[in-house]
Parts: structure tokens; C-alpha cells; sequence
């Protein structure tokens, strides 16, 4: 019986708008009433959750949400961070002086904000961004740092960065895509699935028990970890191979609720 649903957000529970579909909204509720635990589980940071939570409906007492691959639990009603993990200075900075060096858009994370090079124009719009004039991030050496980013549109481009990225990092981190645009650099051992297994700890349930739905390269290790896994439509073809079913609806058309409705719900 599925006790526990983890969701991705972005291209999973929210459409291109960054809204929630109703669909959605809907099914959370339904499972929410049977006693299922939701929680989400994405690589953004804390402060660009937005109001996603408060629109899926999943803000109640003692739950969490997953943030940065797994680097930042926080408890969703209080905004109290319960777990962290960080990503060594040295090796942040070393990620941002090679994108510096090499004219590439990069993100460093901490618990409070992001800070940004080379901004392409769609970066510019995004909010909560501190823009960097050069890579000099001394400010942040005593800073709790929980990713690194690079960000490029052509894929083929970016996962042929990677060799380069372990090179700098003693090959000491973990590395995953996701939105189709970004390389994610964490400390090792941080993902999605190491973070969902806290939560479940927690509560006391088995991730037997858990239901995991996402659609990039960093949601694999969570799909692999949980009970049952969906990918949706929209899904990468990897992130399609590791899951026990793909849903026939997109982020666009409610396919976290055609997960619930299937596996939660049984219709």
C-alpha cells in the first residue's frame, strides 16, 4: 500500500505557466484524504518554491519538501531546515572559474539565495539571483553551499562538459541534467533518493511503500529507490526506462493525478 507520494516539480507537477493543473490539485487531495503523505521533491532552491506548494495543497504540519537534489530537507509548514549537506567551497569555486573561463551561464546555490555569471537573457528574469561581475566569491567561503549549475541549451554540449567537471572536483561530486539545460553539481551522495529515504525514516515507512514521479536524469535515483515509479510522458527516455510505468498525460495534461489516480486512488 502506498503510504507516501515524492513528486519533481518542474516539466512533472507543474505545466509551462509553473502553475499546478487542477487535475493535480484535485488527485493531491483525494490521496491526501485516504492518508497519503505528498511530498515534492525538485532541484530548485527553498526560495524558488514560490507558492507551488501552497497551490498543490501540500503545506501541513510535519511535512517536508526536498529541495536542491536532496541537499536541503525543509519542513514545509514551518520553513525550519531539518537536513543539509554541502557542497565543498573549493570545489564550487572551481566549477565557477571554469564556466567563467569558458563564457558558460553558472548558478552557485546557498541555504538563501543564488548567485549568477554570464546571464543569458532568460536568466536575467529569474528572481531571487544576486548577479556576480567576475568569479570571485571569496564572501562565500564560510557560506553553506549546496550546488553548483551549468547551464546550456544544447545537452550534447553540456553532458560533454562532465569529464571536465569530475576533473576539477576529484570526482568527489555527484552530477545530474535536468530541465533539459542544466548540469547539477551536489556533494557526493546527495540526491533525491538518499533525501526521500530521510523523509520516510521519519515517519517511519518504507519506501516500499512510496510512490516517486519525475521526468529528468535527476529524479532516476529516486525512481529507482521508491516501491512504485512513473514517469510521465514528457519524460527523458532514461528516466522512461527506470520507471515501473509512463503515464499517458504530460506535466501539461495532469500527469502527476493520472499517477494517483492509477496507483493511489485505483481507477
Amino acid at each position: 500500500m502506498i503510504k507516501l507520494l515524492a513528486s519533481d516539480i518542474d516539466e512533472t507537477l507543474v505545466d509551462a505557466q509553473k502553475n499546478v493543473p487542477q487535475r493535480n490539485i484535485d488527485a493531491i487531495k483525494k490521496a491526501k484524504d485516504m492518508g497519503v503523505i505528498v511530498t515534492l521533491a525538485s532541484g530548485r532552491g527553498t526560495y524558488e518554491l514560490f507558492d507551488i506548494p501552497d497551490q498543490a495543497g501540500v503545506v501541513d504540519e510535519d511535512r517536508f519538501v526536498i529541495s536542491c537534489n536532496g541537499a536541503i530537507i525543509m519542513n514545509i509548514f514551518t520553513k525550519e531546515i531539518v537536513y543539509s549537506q554541502s557542497l565543498k567551497y573549493d570545489y564550487a569555486k572551481a566549477i565557477l572559474d571554469y564556466a567563467y573561463k569558458n563564457e558558460q551561464t553558472c548558478y552557485i546555490y546557498t541555504l538563501d539565495n543564488k548567485y549568477g555569471i554570464n546571464l543569458d537573457r532568460d536568466s536575467y528574469a529569474e528572481n531571487q539571483i544576486t548577479v556576480l561581475a567576475d568569479n570571485n566569491i571569496d564572501f562565500l567561503k564560510d557560506a553553506i553551499i549546496l550546488k553548483a549549475i551549468i547551464k546550456n541549451k544544447d545537452m550534447n554540449y553540456l553532458q560533454g562538459l562532465e569529464i571536465d567537471i569530475a576533473s576539477l572536483t576529484n570526482y568527489d561530486v555527484e552530477v545530474a541534467y535536468s530541465s533539459d539545460m542544466f548540469m547539477e553539481v551536489n556533494a557526493k551522495g546527495v540526491n533525491k533518493a538518499v533525501a526521500l529515504k530521510k523523509v520516510c525514516d521519519h515517519y517511519g515507512i518504507d519506501l516500499a511503500d512510496t510512490l516517486a514521479i519525475g521526468d529528468n536524469y535527476n529524479d532516476v535515483a529516486m525512481l529507482e529507490a521508491c516501491g512504485t515509479s512513473v514517469a510521465v510522458a514528457n519524460a527523458r527516455l532514461q528516466v522512461k526506462d527506470s520507471a515501473d510505468y509512463v503515464t499517458k498525460a504530460t506535466n501539461e495534461e495532469g500527469a502527476v493525478a493520472e499517477a494517483i489516480e492509477k496507483f493511489i486512488l485505483n481507477k
